[in-house]
C-alpha cells in the first residue's frame, strides 16, 4: 500500500468515528449509547461491550432456533371425535383386468393349434407389469417386431360393459358403467369409481356413513380375472401400491376387504405454507412436468417420475402410459428395453433398505384419508365363472384429523421481537 493510499485511509477514518459516535450517543437503543459516552471509564465500556456481543450472540443464536422450529416443526395434528355429523366419502374403487386367455388363445391359433410363444407375447405386452420376456425371445428376428403394440393392447381389453356383470351399492342394484369411468394407470386404461381424476364432470359421491345412509357396502361381478384396489378419490393404481389395498379377483372367486376410514382435515393457514415446510401437497398443486393427471396425489407423482426414468433410460415410455404421451411410446424394441432395466424401474428406493431403484422425491397427499384394512378374504365359490369383489366399510368413523399450524408466521415474528426486544 503506497503512502497517499494510507494518508487517504486515515483521513476517512478521521471523519468516520466522530459520526459513528455521534450516532451512537443519539440512539434510543442504550447499549450502543452507553459505549460511546466519554463521562464513562474505558474499562467499564469494554467490559460492557463484551457483555454486550455476548448477549446478541444468544439473542441471534435464539433467533435461529425459533427459524428452524418454524421450517421443521411446523405442522401438528389433532383428533376430533365429534362424529355425530359426519359425512365420509367412499374410497376409489379401480378395476383393472389383468389377462384375457381366452380371446388371446383364439386369435393366436394357427392350424388348431394355438401358437404359446405369440399367445405370451401379446398377454405381456397388452398386460404390460414392466417385464416382457417373450419381447427378448422374439425381437432377435426384427420381422417378428411389427406389432403396433398399442392397439394390441386394446384389442384385448373388455369393455366396461362386458368386464361387469352387475354391481350393488348397500345392496342396491346400480348402472355399473354409469359411475365405473375409464381412468389411465400404469396398468392400462381400467374402470373407477369415485375419482377426481376423471377427464369428464364426475357424477356425485358415493357416501360411506352418515345419519341417513349407514354404512357404505360395494359388491361387484366381473366376467375377467382383474384386480380391484381401494385409494383416495385422487389417486390411481401404481405398480408400487399397498397389496393389503388390492385384491385379485379370479374364476371362481369371491373376494372382500372390510376396512374402516380416517379422514384428514386441513386448518384454512395450512394452505398458506408451501409444500416443503408442511411435507405434503394439496390436489391442486400440480408441478408443471406432470401431464395425464388432472389432480396431484402420491401415485400420480410415482407415475410421473417412472415415466421420466423411462425416458432417460430407453429413449421412450411404457405404451400404457397417458396418452399425453402417445408420441414417445415405446415399440417392442423399446420394451426389450424397459424389461432389461425392469429392476431398477419397477422398486423404489428406500435408503438402509432398498438401494436399488427409483429415488422419486414424491411428498403425499394433504388430503388423502387413512385406510386401515381390517380384513381380507378370498373364498372359492362352485361356479368357475364366479368372479365377485366387495368392499366394505366395517364401522362408522368416530375420528377425524385435523392438519394445523404448529408455529404462524406472526408466532415467528413474536418470538423473534421477544428475542431481541431485552437487548435494545
Amino acid at each position: 500500500m503506497s503512502g497517499m493510499d494510507l494518508d487517504t485511509m486515515k483521513s476517512k477514518i478521521k471523519v468516520l468515528v466522530p459520526r459513528l459516535k455521534h450516532t451512537c450517543r443519539n440512539l434510543s437503543v442504550h447499549g450502543p449509547s452507553f459505549l460511546a459516552r466519554n463521562d464513562v471509564h474505558f474499562a467499564y465500556r469494554l467490559i460492557y461491550f463484551i457483555v454486550y456481543i455476548h448477549v446478541w450472540i444468544a439473542a441471534v443464536a435464539s433467533i435461529y432456533k425459533y427459524i428452524s422450529t418454524y421450517q421443521d416443526d411446523t405442522i401438528r395434528f389433532t383428533t376430533r371425535t365429534d362424529y355425530l355429523d359426519w359425512n365420509t366419502t367412499f374410497p376409489s374403487i379401480t378395476v383393472c383386468q389383468i389377462v384375457n386367455n381366452d380371446k388371446i388363445l383364439h386369435q393366436t391359433q394357427g392350424n388348431d393349434k394355438p401358437n404359446e410363444k405369440r399367445a405370451d407375447l401379446f398377454k405381456q405386452v397388452a398386460f404390460f407389469r414392466g417385464d416382457c420376456p417373450s419381447c427378448s425371445i422374439l425381437c432377435e428376428n426384427s420381422t417378428n417386431c411389427e406389432i403396433e403394440i398399442t392397439l394390441l393392447s386394446s384389442l384385448y381389453r373388455t369393455t366396461c360393459k362386458d368386464l361387469f356383470i352387475d354391481c350393488t351399492w348397500n345392496n342396491k342394484p346400480m348402472n355399473c358403467c354409469l359411475y365405473f369411468k375409464p381412468i389411465p394407470t400404469e396398468y392400462g386404461t381400467c374402470f373407477s369409481l369415485n375419482n377426481n381424476q376423471f377427464n369428464e364432470k364426475h357424477s356425485s359421491y358415493f357416501v360411506a356413513s352418515s345419519q341417513q345412509r349407514g354404512l357404505g357396502s360395494l359388491s361387484i361381478s366381473l366376467s375377467q380375472d382383474t384386480e380391484a384396489f381401494l385409494h383416495s378419490q385422487d389417486d390411481v393404481p401404481f405398480w408400487n401400491m399397498e397389496h393389503d389395498r388390492r385384491i385379485t379377483v379370479t374364476g371362481g372367486s369371491h373376494a372382500t376387504i372390510l376396512f374402516s376410514i380416517v379422514d384428514i382435515v386441513n386448518e384454512l393457514e395450512v394452505m398458506l405454507t408451501v409444500p416443503d415446510v408442511r411435507q405434503c401437497r394439496f390436489p391442486d398443486e400440480v408441478p408443471d412436468n406432470f401431464h395425464g393427471f388432472q389432480y396431484y396425489s402420491y401415485s400420480t407423482c410415482i407415475i410421473q417420475c417412472r415415466i421420466q426414468a423411462q425416458l432417460e433410460i430407453c429413449g421412450c415410455v411404457s405404451h400404457l402410459s397417458p396418452n399425453e404421451y402417445r408420441g414417445i411410446h415405446c415399440d417392442l424394441h423399446g420394451l426389450r428395453c424397459l424389461s432389461k432395466n425392469y429392476e431398477s424401474l419397477r422398486q423404489l428406493k428406500i435408503p438402509g433398505n432398498n438401494e436399488t431403484g427409483l429415488e422419486c422425491k414424491c411428498l403425499s397427499s394433504c388430503t388423502e384419508p387413512e385406510y386401515n384394512i381390517i380384513a381380507k378374504k378370498t373364498d372359492i365359490a362352485n361356479d368357475d365363472k364366479s368372479r365377485v369383489a366387495s368392499f366394505i366399510l366395517g364401522n362408522k368413523p368416530f375420528e377425524r384429523v385435523t392438519r394445523q399450524l404448529a408455529h404462524t408466521t406472526l408466532d415467528l415474528v413474536v418470538a423473534v421481537e421477544y428475542s431481541t426486544s431485552p437487548k435494545l
